[in-house]
């Protein structure tokens, strides 16, 4: 393997466990293959990790291990996918979660969701790509499941120089997902990510909590994560919004399944739009849910973002009873917690709502992030109390 040489004054740094090695932090970067396995070493090309290496991205190695006498193999990913299991298996006691949260887990660009039997992967990166021949056979290995689906779909592929390509399988039956005894339905090819986002369950989990004998809105309710948990916990009635209608499909199957659906209704239309339409009635709720998507996909985006998350907060703000509950979500990796949440607090004082802050939440305990990349702390949810 070739060895790329690292500037003395970002050695110490990787060494000490961060992951990422800029275009930047090389001498000389080399006209390498994408995805081509490399030694780092110092300055006298003095090899202390192994890396992969991709010429055509901002970051242009990902760090597998620091001990370079390893040998990258099946073994080595066997490895790798043993510990990653072994920790959701203590940590759950059924098989619907996260198994590998990429740089969390020692695997950069690899994501897997399992869904009991079936797991579906993303790749997100050239290196992870190039090595699938490596990595696939022991996860099959271990997990030995009935189908395993690629979703290829992620637009940082493109800034790794990768297609992003349709999923090889055109049709899937709804995935089940169990989660504190209540049944959802998820769609890996037709819905968003994976099909399901594990990372907002323990979020799901307490807010359900604060919903019985409540009214509850639950806006961008996707397959009704938040919605049918509420409505499992005992709300009296809850109201689900979202502009797919595929996802509100999901979500009738699912408030069928978990017999509530007498005490759900579904609204398929644009969130905004429905906020207005519920001014217009002077309709408030107990409980109001809003767990949309990035509004900051890019950094540059950022001002435009925030400024949306305020609108939605002061929009949700005033359709909450005095004394009511506002829960608002934000997973955008552009969008760091302290601007969100002025962001959002501006919203609902534009409300002319007085407000208590609760609780902050992240991802659930199948997300775990490296401890040297902070920024990896995508989820935000906050809850308010309103005056």
């Amino acid at each position: 393997m070739d060895c790329l040489a690292v500037k003395s004054a970002f050695v110490d740094k990787i060494r000490k466990g961060y992951p990422w090695v800029y275009t930047n932090a090389l001498v000389s970067p080399k006209d390498l293959e994408s995805g081509t396995l490399v030694y780092l070493g110092d300055t006298k090309r003095k090899p202390f990790a192994i890396a992969y290496y991709n010429p055509n991205s901002k970051i242009a190695c990902r760090v597998l291990t620091l001990d370079w006498k390893t040998t990258i193999d099946s073994h080595f990913f066997y490895g790798l996918f043993q510990k990653a299991l072994a920790k959701r298996e203590s940590r759950f006691s059924v098989p619907y979660y996260r198994l590998v949260h990429a740089e969390g887990d020692g695997l950069p660009g690899l994501i897997i969701d399992r869904y009991a039997d079936i797991l579906v992967c993303q790749v997100g990166t050239a290196g992870m790509e190039n090595l699938k021949s490596l990595w696939l056979p022991p996860l099959e290995d271990l997990l030995k499941p009935k189908q395993i689906i690629f979703k290829q779909d992620l637009t940082h592929r493109q800034k790794e120089g990768l297609n992003n390509l349709p999923c090889e399988q055109t049709s899937c039956e709804p995935l089940q997902v169990i989660e504190h005894d209540t049944l959802f339905f998820a769609s890996p090819i037709d819905g968003q990510k994976t099909g399901w986002f594990y990372d907002q369950r323990a979020n799901r989990h307490w807010m359900a909590g604060f919903c019985k004998d409540k009214t509850v809105l639950d806006l961008y309710t996707y397959s009704g994560g938040f919605g049918i948990s509420a409505a499992k916990k005992g709300a009296k009635h809850v109201t689900l919004v979202d502009s797919s209608k595929t996802a509100l499909t999901l979500a009738q199957q699912g408030a069928t399944a978990n017999a509530v659906s007498d005490k759900c209704e579904f609204i398929h239309e644009n969130v905004f739009n429905v906020l207005a339409q519920l001014e217009e009635q002077n309709q408030q709720f107990d409980v109001v849910i809003a767990d949309p998507p990035a509004f900051v996909k890019h950094s540059q985006h950022k001002g435009a973002g925030l400024r949306g998350y305020q609108k939605l907060a002061k929009l949700c703000a005033t359709r909450v009873f005095p004394q009511g509950l506002l829960f608002i979500a934000s997973c955008s990796h552009h969008a760091p917690t302290d601007e969100f949440r002025k962001a959002v607090e501006a919203g609902i004082t534009k409300a002319g709502r007085q407000f208590t802050f609760i609780r902050k939440g992240g991802a659930d305990k199948d997300h775990p992030i490296h401890p040297l990349l902070p920024e990896n702390h995508y989820l935000k949810a906050l809850l308010y109390q309103l005056d």
